[in-house]
């Protein structure tokens, strides 16, 4: 019973995702390939609500707590307090927002108009902002790094250290995902209870195909969470591989399209040849640095040989994946998480090597 508050409010977010697909199933604006991403988003986060219980006793086992007797206790408390608490202080300031819109009725007609709203986002968008957005994704590594490398150096945490390190992570992690998710949702249902600095935050992390839609934002950030369940590498290495690999690939492009160097590949897409180079390399020097920062902290002791091995594998899947999505338009803020984990999984275990 002590985990269905966060359980139940991402069952309650995944239920106002369905009622959105459902009650824009008919916009012609829509196609089926952004209906089928939004079915799949959906689902991905009520995963994430059920199965978060497990990922407690997970990374609780049968360690004693710090404070609390046990560590499953220890981190239901932590997750209630700092998932719900700043779920509740987010729910608090668009309430605000809606008090503010009461008393001042013109901002529905201005500032908090929706239609207003995607008029200027249409008109001020740049095309360097789908840059800084991918950018923004390689935040989830940033966090991730830090809070290992902090909680490996706090020794009274003994051999649970990682669990908590990981624990910590998916609190951010679901608290992320969440403040973009509440925020799609506000912007779809009601864009009075929108704050005017959650509007600004709402331009910089949108694309113009999102404006009707959910952003893949969250959806990312939970896609990552099944791997919580196995090794620290494994879970990394999709991390980074979707995070970094990603954001170099269209780096890459944009580059060599300002270099006018760019060469489209297939023709009909908006790839390129040098767009999928930076995606390749990347990818394998992603499996490097996670497999070799997983060795220094001892998570791992993969040889030379395996790495290089998952490195190549991973990069023909990563560009596999581009190409593909280049036909059929599924997100690749999902699809990369899990082929790439799910991948890794079955090279290990065709290794005879341990995932868990």
């Amino acid at each position: 019973m002590l985990y269905l508050p966060v359980t139940i409010m991402l069952i309650l977010f995944s239920a106002m995702m369905f009622i959105h697909i459902i009650r824009s199933w008919n916009s012609e604006t829509k196609t089926f390939w952004k209906k089928l991403n939004e079915i799949v988003y959906a689902f991905i986060t009520l995963g994430f609500g059920l199965y978060y219980p497990l990922l407690i006793l997970r990374l609780g086992k049968d360690h004693k707590g710090i404070v609390f007797s046990t560590a499953v206790e220890e981190l239901t408390f932590l997750g209630n307090l700092l998932i719900l608490g700043v779920m509740m202080g987010i729910f608090a300031w668009a309430i605000s927002a809606k008090i503010r819109t009461k008393l001042n009725p013109a901002l529905l007609k201005t500032q908090n108009n929706y239609e207003v709203f995607c008029k200027e986002f249409l008109d001020e968008y740049p095309e360097s902002s789908h840059l800084k957005r991918k950018i923004t994704h390689i935040l989830p590594v940033g966090v991730v790094t830090l809070c290992v490398i902090i909680f490996y150096f706090l020794t009274f945490f003994d051999g649970t250290w990682i669990d908590y390190a990981m624990f910590f992570i998916i609190i951010i992690g679901i608290d992320f995902a969440l403040t973009f998710l509440l925020q799609d949702l506000i912007r779809l249902f009601d864009f009075s209870f929108m704050p005017p600095n959650a509007i600004k935050m709402c331009k910089a992390g949108l694309t113009p195909d999102e404006l009707d839609s959910f952003t893949s934002t969250s959806v990312m950030v939970f896609s990552f969470g099944p791997f919580i369940f196995f090794s620290f590498p494994i879970f990394y290495i999709v991390i980074l591989i979707t995070a970094v690999a990603d954001a170099f690939a269209s780096m890459a492009g944009i580059i060599a399209k300002e270099k006018g160097v760019k060469h489209i590949f297939p023709k009909w897409s908006d790839k390129s040849i040098e767009g999928y180079i930076g995606g390749v390399v990347s990818t394998f020097l992603c499996v490097l640095v996670a497999v070799g920062f997983s060795n220094l902290l001892g998570l791992s002791n993969w040889s030379w040989n395996i790495i290089l091995a998952l490195g190549i594998l991973l990069s023909v899947e990563f560009f596999l994946i581009d190409f593909i999505t280049t036909k059929i338009q599924l997100q690749d803020n999902y699809l990369n998480p899990f082929l790439m984990g799910f991948t890794s999984i079955a090279f290990l275990l065709f290794l005879n090597m341990p995932i868990f």
